[in-house]
């Protein structure tokens, strides 16, 4: 997911999707959301800006191996995003959603292109500038089912692109190495009060990429079988490289366990990945595996702590392209304060990285050779960051 170089061109993919997660509840628990229509329309901005500190100081101010949150030693923009949206509430009902974004977190969206494997799309470096833009309909079948169609939401992740919408303010590995973002055609329907399923029809695992002219496909289940523990089961399966061949296609597994009590929550976030490298002579498999512990305590008041131990393990470099294998140790404070439909968040956050293999290491400031930076083992980092959030 890495790249900055633009293209010309646009290529729109048809999409239908859900833009917004549905957890059911039991008949024992209360709603997770009021069943009155609520405001159809609604608007909103936010702006996050962070200085993160790293201990290494590293001479390009990078953070190694990570899409998200990539620059340190400096006052970073990281994320700017406006946005309108139309939501889809009663049987043939339509919704939409539109959102523009930019700032550093936007710039890994459009990956480097690789033989046989990622090619960005034909205006990559704009699209990337899209956080949203699909249409919706609730079609009445059974329960309702939410039809969604555009550029949307990843149906993957335990966290959110967002730092907003989060525990920690840094995003763990496995949410920068999953799709946070989805091309394609899909459905979403509730059985019951207790459980959801989705399918989509996708244009790839990143969603500005085109290796080929395939889809390629998810699934997903959220089924909240107590009053606070909810599981959830996404599924991916597709071509990502110029060799189409069914022995080439990738197959992605998330798994979500989540306990959300009155004041604490805990959640663990499991991912696996698989599939052959069909530009290596041997066509070798290839995987990677990685999981977070999410935990958050709210304090007195608007503050909060959360503590997320995590590891991510790349031993072909198939998805960091580095043979490595990563943990880290993420600690936040955080005050937040709403001032009506304002939302002020600040976060200070400590993080320890550590990575070992034989491509492992993070920045350090020198160099080993020209032009080859040094790398160590460890990285400490001091994260402080202002979040202002409006919606309508």
């Amino acid at each position: 997911m890495r790249g900055r170089e633009s293209h010309g061109s646009l290529i729109v993919v048809i999409v239908m999707c859900l833009f917004s997660r549905l957890y059911a509840v039991p008949a024992s628990a209360e709603p997770l959301h009021d069943s009155s229509e609520s405001k159809q329309w609604r608007y909103g901005a936010s702006v996050d800006v962070s200085y993160g500190l790293n201990f290494n100081f590293p001479e390009n101010n990078l953070f190694r191996s990570k899409d998200t949150t990539p620059r340190t030693n400096e006052l970073a923009p990281n994320m700017g995003v406006v946005y309108v949206v139309k939501d889809a509430q009663r049987l043939r009902d339509w919704g939409m959603e539109l959102g523009l974004q930019g700032g550093y977190d936007t710039d890994a969206l459009v990956p480097p292109e690789q033989a046989g494997r990622d090619r960005a799309v034909p205006g990559a470096d704009v699209l990337r500038h899209l956080a949203r833009a699909n249409v919706s309909y609730l079609a009445p079948v059974g329960n309702g089912l939410l039809l969604t169609a555009g550029l949307m939401k990843g149906y993957i992740n335990y966290e959110s692109f967002y730092a907003k919408n989060n525990m920690n303010y840094t995003r763990a590995y496995v949410t920068d190495y999953s799709p946070n973002f989805l091309f394609g055609v899909g459905s979403r329907y509730a059985i019951d009060q207790n459980l959801d399923i989705g399918f989509h029809v996708m244009n790839g695992f990143q969603y500005l990429t085109h290796a080929n002219n395939l889809p390629s496909y998810g699934a997903e289940m959220d089924w909240r079988f107590a009053r606070r523990v909810t599981f959830s089961q996404n599924l991916y399966y597709g071509p990502d490289q110029a060799d189409t061949s069914l022995r080439f296609w990738r197959f992605f597994s998330d798994s979500q366990l989540e306990w959300r009590g009155d004041e604490i929550t805990v959640a663990l976030a499991y991912d696996i990945g698989t599939e052959r490298a069909a530009e290596q002579e041997r066509h070798e498999r290839t995987f990677w595996t990685g999981a977070a512990l999410f935990t958050r305590w709210d304090l007195a008041g608007p503050w909060s702590i959360a503590v997320r131990p995590e590891w991510f393990w790349d031993p072909n470099g198939r998805m960091t392209d580095s043979r490595q294998l990563l943990w880290a140790v993420t600690t936040t404070l955080g005050y937040e304060q709403h001032i009506g439909p304002q939302r002020w968040i600040t976060r200070l956050e400590y993080r320890y990285d550590n990575s070992t293999g034989r491509d492992g290491g993070f920045f350090k400031n020198g160099d080993i050779a020209p032009g080859t930076p040094r790398t160590v083992q460890g990285q400490h980092l001091i994260f402080v960051s202002i979040l202002w959030a409006f919606d309508s």
